[in-house]
């Protein structure tokens, strides 16, 4: 009985616990006019890759999950349109961590990436 009575607490006090390492990740891109290529990692540490169109500056791309500290984050882009600018920016938890930007480049990619930080 007093075993029982122990792995209770043990449960209740497992699933009472919050996790306080859960980060909010979002990756941002804006400013760009026309098609581009996005690399990224996803939230199962995959590197995805897709084609997006953007009509114009004001259109956004976005990809949101959730991480825990010290978990890579990565996304890359790059755009052929020389009129056209790009601005790639990492969000965690709604602030700013990393950003990056290019105008009327379309050799170089624009890569932001480091590790969710621990507090």
């Amino acid at each position: 009985m007093k075993i029982l009575l122990i792995m209770i607490a043990g449960f209740l006090v497992l699933i009472s616990c919050e996790r306080v390492n859960d980060k909010t990740v979002k990756y941002l891109i804006t400013n760009s006019i026309s098609e581009y290529n996005v690399n990224y990692l996803s939230d199962q540490g995959e590197l995805i890759k897709e084609v997006i169109t953007a009509n114009s500056a004001q259109d956004q791309w976005t990809y949101s999950y959730i991480g825990n500290e010290g978990d890579i984050v990565f996304v890359s882009t790059i755009y052929k349109d020389i009129n056209s600018a790009i601005k790639v920016q990492i969000l965690i938890d709604g602030k700013v961590y990393k950003e990056g930007s290019s105008t009327h480049d379309t050799i170089k990619y624009v890569t932001v990436s480091g590790t969710i930080p621990y507090e």
